[in-house]
């Protein structure tokens, strides 16, 4: 897809290509009584043990994929936004304890893949926005 894409658009035009973003389950998936209720920062360690593919971590799959995207655009026009590694860290940015209710994980379950408080999300914007200024003020855009 990369090739076509950059035989097919003009090469000023500002290509990327954003990894996924991490899921914080622990103890399951979504579906199997997966939990994301944590109220810290996890550490680089516990990174390892909880994404790396080796150890079967919750994120093993999209880290993989990650990897593949990496190499698949090497040589392509396209900039990599690698969000994955940072947002592992951010275990505690999940709507899932922060609804506001006395028991909505209880009504709601857990929401552990999407990203509501402020911090995560922003930082993303701030990335994106830096990469775009960085383009146009090399004068490629």
């Amino acid at each position: 897809m990369a090739s076509y894409i950059d035989r097919e658009m003009p090469s000023k035009t500002l290509k990327l290509w954003r990894t996924q973003s991490p899921r914080h389950f622990f103890g399951g998936e979504w579906d199997r009584n997966g939990s994301c209720v944590t109220d810290r920062l996890l550490e680089e360690d516990e990174l390892e043990s909880w994404f790396d593919p080796r150890f079967g971590g919750v994120n093993k799959d999209a880290r993989t994929v990650n990897l593949a995207i990496q190499e698949a655009l090497a040589g392509s026009e396209f900039r990599l936004v690698n969000l994955t590694y940072m947002s592992e860290f951010r275990a505690d940015a999940h709507p899932a304890t922060w609804l506001g209710k006395k028991d909505a994980v209880a009504m709601y379950g857990q929401d552990c893949m999407h990203w509501c408080v402020p911090g995560v999300p922003d930082t993303w914007v701030d990335i994106l926005a830096a990469q775009i200024l960085h383009y146009f003020k090399m004068g490629k855009g």
